[in-house]
């Protein structure tokens, strides 16, 4: 999971590392007071990357420019994600760097990065050889070892910009059990380094043991709103597409990927990603109606595409929970396509036919998803 820019900084602030003065807004109107007397950056709050090339960054002279740059932000869609908040920070100039930590688990190691080159283009730097790398053992002596022996070979002042942030970046990553810390761009003034950017990520698995760390995504769960199903509802329903136009509902994490793709290749847009456990619904509808209810919430949505393979679970009782979930949500208005194999399947396709007559279903994939393309398109 990635953090909003504003709360990585905020766990920068706790291990010592600078940020910029700023605050964050999440309405239009009205405008705060502002950090100093400008310039300052307006930036979308979004847990994806890219937003710059995506208009979700302004650098701004006047408080009108600032207003504007966040009426113009906010609901905003930026990578499928709306912004509901921005941040208002001190512009600040300075030479740019760039430093991050990673969880290298192919290699079981923690590899800490730098270059001389931060920024937008960081990637190209990388690629002609400007960034410095040292992969070091997943416990953080060895990764503060890792760092002074990069900084042993920079420069006295890239050294006195790198060294600091990276040592305190080591201990939040161990602390927080993050997979991620980066600071692009580090600006490097005559008055010390100051983190630009915030790009946390943190290990889902761990959130159990870091009540910090939810407690961002409960105060957001607007813009966490994955992570925070899942943590709440005990399953995955991941938004895709908020512009797709198929809905799915589905089981098996391997199985609904194989779908994506199946109907990406046929020119669908499927609007999310769902693993709903059907072995956890003990009888009732309730997960099903709130994954509907997620879904009649897009805007292009055309179909519902169902598609459950049962091992346990009978699908006779999937069945009448899909019935029941139906009836009680606005899902009812839009055309469901189902393909059920498994346990209780022909029962289970004959109760849907006779209860649900408008409902299409199937056993068969491929005539399923020709239905489910045919009606996105219709």
């Amino acid at each position: 999971m990635l953090l909003i820019e504003a709360d990585g900084k905020s766990l920068f602030r706790q291990v010592g590392i600078p940020v910029p003065d700023g605050v964050v807004v999440e309405t239009e109107t009205p405008l705060p007071a502002l950090p100093g007397d400008g310039p300052w950056v307006v930036k979308a709050q979004v847990p994806v990357g890219g937003r710059g090339k995506a208009g979700g960054v302004a650098v701004c002279r006047t408080r009108q420019e600032v207003a504007d740059a966040v009426r113009r932000m906010i609901g905003q869609s930026i990578r499928g994600h709306v912004v509901r908040a921005c941040l208002i920070e001190r512009a600040v100039e300075g030479v740019e760097a760039y430093v991050s930590l990673v969880v290298d688990a192919a290699e079981g190691l923690v590899r800490v990065m730098y270059s001389g080159d931060g920024g937008v283009d960081i990637e190209q730097a990388a690629l002609q050889g400007g960034l410095m790398s040292a992969g070091c053992e997943a416990d953080i002596e060895s990764v503060q070892g890792g760092i002074a022996g990069l900084a042993a070979a920079m420069t006295p002042a890239a050294a006195a910009a790198f060294r600091p942030v990276a040592e305190r970046l080591a201990v939040l990553l161990f602390e927080k059990e993050l997979l991620l810390a980066e600071v692009n761009p580090l600006f490097c003034t005559p008055d010390g380094a100051i983190a630009g950017d915030a790009k946390i990520v943190v290990d889902t698995n761990a959130l159990e043991r870091q009540p910090e760390l939810l407690a961002f995504i409960d105060r957001r769960p607007q813009i966490y709103r994955d992570v925070w199903r899942k943590v709440h509802e005990g399953f995955d329903f991941i938004d895709l597409d908020d512009d797709g136009s198929i809905g799915l509902v589905t089981t098996g994490a391997g199985l609904s990927m194989m779908l994506i793709d199946e109907l990406v290749a046929r020119g669908g847009r499927p609007i999310n990603f769902c693993d709903i456990r059907t072995g956890q619904f003990r009888g009732s509808p309730e997960r099903l109606i709130r994954v509907l209810e997620w879904l009649t919430e897009k805007r292009n949505l055309r179909v519902i595409f169902v598609n459950i393979f049962a091992g346990i679970t009978d699908l006779g009782e999937f069945a009448r929970l899909l019935v029941q979930a139906l009836e009680r949500s606005p899902a009812q208005r839009v055309p469901v396509i189902a393909r059920l194999v498994g346990t209780g399947e022909q029962a289970a396709i004959e109760y849907l036919k006779s209860a649900r007559p408008g409902l299409s279903v199937y056993s068969d994939m491929e005539p399923a998803l020709a239905k489910v393309i045919a009606v996105a398109a219709a």
